[in-house]
């Protein structure tokens, strides 16, 4: 079943918490599933909420935590992930368990996950949400990769962010294996159209710690050596004294406030990170991309887009 086609059901939703990215994502499909009628009970974590408050306010929330895994911001993703690994089965055992009691207390017809492996239910239809269907892995990481189709396996349907000619994922939208896909299109929060702009770039802070704080000081450093106006979004706190004059922070603001600034920029420096390619997309923006180091799927994003 495609997303147009789900009508007056009762869905429980969730969505990955490795960054901001997924939540962002989500916020046009949870738009539409409301509008066709469907009741939604979203499960996440307090800051996934309250951005999600802001633009859907009429769903219902569940608090869920997220898998909280740690990184060291080495560059060495492939080794974080590994050393993860065990840390993200057991959230997957508990995801499973705590599931099955919300399906049992809750009317739900239906469960969405947005890259949450163990957001689904045996019996109740689960739809996985993704651009990678395929995983960009070499070598020994193949067997990340076949981890990974066996979990897209336990559910009822694949939603891809993608359209069938993999315009925007290329090969990550593509599937190895034999699982049933729908693609869905992009999804992004903003509006298509043209909008009035302002003489400055947005800089998009974004992704998991420690690596959000080291793009911060890459962009501190691109303000440095550059004469043009740099506007940058932060997810928290960073220092900021000693910084060029062509360079103004803005520390956490509403994400409606935030949009506003995509609109007016004239251009964006982010993460190659899939949601923000969505949005610049839609948004028809000029994007200077710099990704993760050593995290294959930004960097494999970079070169399709850069």
């Amino acid at each position: 079943m495609n997303l147009p086609e789900v009508e007056n059901e009762t869905i429980l939703y969730a969505c990955n918490d490795w960054g901001l990215g997924h939540v962002a994502r989500s916020i046009p499909i949870i738009q539409q599933l409301v509008s066709q009628n469907n009741t939604i009970y979203f499960a996440g974590n307090e800051k996934q909420s309250s951005i999600l408050r802001e633009y859907c306010p009429t769903i219902d929330f569940i608090a869920f935590e997220g898998y909280d895994l740690h990184f060291s911001g080495s560059g060495k993703w492939g080794v974080e992930m590994a050393s993860n690994f065990f840390r993200l089965k057991r959230k997957i055992a508990y995801e499973l368990n705590l599931v099955e009691i919300l399906c049992q207390t809750l009317p739900i017809t239906r469960i969405i996950s947005d890259h949450r492996y163990g957001f689904r239910n045996a019996i109740i239809p689960s739809i996985f949400v993704t651009h990678q269907v395929s995983l960009p892995v070499v070598g020994i990481q193949k067997i990340a990769n076949y981890w990974h189709t066996q979990q897209l396996k336990k559910f009822s349907t694949l939603w891809v962010l993608d359209d069938e000619k993999h315009t925007y994922a290329g090969k990550l939208s593509k599937s190895t294996a034999n699982i049933y896909l729908q693609f869905v299109g992009i999804q992004s929060r903003f509006q298509a159209g043209e909008f009035p702009t302002e003489d400055f770039i947005l800089a998009v802070v974004s992704g998991p710690e420690p690596y959000a704080q080291q793009f911060f000081q890459k962009v501190v450093s691109i303000a440095q050596t550059s004469k043009q106006r740099i506007k940058c979004i932060c997810p928290k706190v960073y220092p900021t004294t000693n910084l060029p004059s062509n360079l103004e922070v803005i520390q956490p603001i509403p994400w409606k406030e935030m949009d506003a600034l995509f609109y007016r920029c004239n251009s964006i420096i982010s993460r190659s990170g899939y949601t923000t390619i969505m949005d610049v997309a839609r948004l028809h923006k000029k994007a200077i991309y710099i990704p993760t180091p050593g995290q294959n799927e930004q960097e494999y994003l970079f070169r399709l887009h850069g």
